[in-house]
């Protein structure tokens, strides 16, 4: 009895990976939609660049907060 309580928490560990796992997923589809959205509202070429270089400016900071916690 004891192996199957294990069997079945391990399946149920294995059950919470895959959902978190597509649900991270999702969220970096929607990540790219937006991302994607913001840079087609782009006026022109030098707009496209600026808009560019604004969002690499956000993910640099992002990845300096991570690594300070």
């Amino acid at each position: 009895m004891l192996t199957f309580a294990a069997a079945d928490n391990g399946g149920m560990r294995n059950l919470i990976q895959q959902v978190f796992a597509a649900l991270e997923r999702a969220a970096q589809r929607l990540r790219e939609r937006e991302i994607e959205s913001y840079l087609a509202e782009s006026t022109d070429a030098a707009d496209l660049e600026n808009r560019l270089r604004r969002l690499e400016r956000v993910s640099l900071r992002r990845q300096i907060l991570q690594v300070a916690e």
